[in-house]
């Protein structure tokens, strides 16, 4: 009797550690949007909190979304762990139009233990990478379907009690089905093109030389906010230098959100053919204003401003030696009175005069 209670006895201890609860921790992150705004991209990390191993068996992991806005999951980055030996490849499917699964295929054999080495992010190891087209440009939420997703082993037991961290609520962005550039002399013109857009306050033009690796805003152009139609933008960037440049646009939401979207092409600003001397700008001005002009050729520069009377009133440039290339001065006229005035340009081998008007 004593030996058969001693045996009972154990045998409650050890089902009583079998059915106890281990504990795992699944992290969706890494939200991107790539592809022009038109691909939805996170990782699904997976790591042990419990002390005791365990082996990952036939797992589960379900993210929802509003209704409608995603489609056509794809797994990329599938850990071999899972996926490979005791695993087939990992699966994924689409429910009700606003759920996304990850399954696990747990085939036979032991599996693999579910690590507790939180890594370089304390997120554990990634599962993997799930992919969605984005088809409605709205507010995302995506969250977790906790009470759809479940860790479980290859024998059902222990029970794994899992917590599901990560979150997106942020709006998809605009799609952007055209982005291209046109050059005229020193002036870029860009021109994109949307085909829906929602919660979006507008572009940041930005331009940076093809020697640096410094991003410069140019200029900022207003969105229209949601939009179901086509809409076309456009944008002259004047009076370059010679040189080569990139452009790019960020996109930004309302909320602060943004993406870039890269021209492709590099824009190529080529010496001047002509020599040339532009109207002043803004004319009338008070009391600045920017004078251009184009070089074709190296040579000293003479640009001086005169008063109706022919009398000399400021020399801005004297003599000056200028490469070829494009060039913009400017001209502050608070010592001088309101009237007519005009700016001559004398090079080498060409001389050119403008008036302009001075309103106070």
């Amino acid at each position: 009797m004593k030996k058969f209670l001693l045996f009972l006895f154990a045998c409650l201890i050890m089902g009583g550690t079998s059915l106890r609860s281990q504990t795992a921790t699944v992290t969706a992150t890494n939200f991107d949007i790539t592809n022009a705004g038109t691909k939805f991209t996170f990782d699904i990390y997976v790591l042990r909190t419990s002390a005791d191993p365990y082996n990952m068996g036939l797992s589960t992991f379900v993210m929802q979304f509003t209704d409608g806005v995603m489609n056509n999951p794809v797994i990329s980055n599938q850990s071999p762990r899972y996926s490979t030996g005791n695993y087939g490849p990992m699966a994924t499917a689409l429910f009700f139009g606003q759920q996304v699964a990850l399954q696990i295929n747990y085939i036979s054999g032991p599996g693999v233990e579910v690590l507790a080495d939180g890594g370089a992010n304390g997120l554990g190891e990634r599962v993997a990478t799930i992919t969605l087209d984005i088809l409605q440009n709205v507010q995302a939420q995506v969250t977790w379907e906790a009470s759809s997703s479940e860790i479980v082993t290859p024998t059902f037991t222990p029970i794994i009690t899992g917590t599901y961290n990560g979150n997106y609520n942020g709006t998809l962005p605009v799609e952007l089905s055209s982005f291209t550039s046109a050059v005229s002399n020193n002036n870029v013109i860009l021109n994109w093109t949307t085909t829906g857009e929602r919660n979006n306050s507008g572009f940041d033009i930005e331009r940076k030389a093809l020697s640096s690796n410094d991003w410069q805003k140019v200029n900022f152009v207003e969105g229209h906010g949601n939009s179901s139609q086509t809409v076309e933008y456009s944008y002259q960037d004047n009076n370059l230098n010679i040189g080569s440049y990139q452009y790019r646009l960020k996109q930004i939401d309302f909320n602060g959100n943004f993406e870039y979207f890269n021209l492709q092409s590099e824009i190529v600003i080529g010496a001047p053919q002509v020599f040339e001397l532009k109207q002043n700008y803004p004319n009338p001005f008070n009391p600045s204003t920017k004078i251009s002009f184009s070089l074709p050729n190296d040579s000293k520069v003479t640009l001086e401003i005169y008063d109706m009377s022919g009398k000399m009133v400021a020399r801005i440039l004297n003599n000056e030696f200028r490469s070829a290339n494009y060039y913009t001065v400017d001209f502050n006229a608070s010592d001088l009175s309101s009237g007519m005035y005009f700016y001559s340009l004398k090079t080498n081998n060409s001389i050119d005069t403008k008036k302009m008007l001075l309103v106070k």
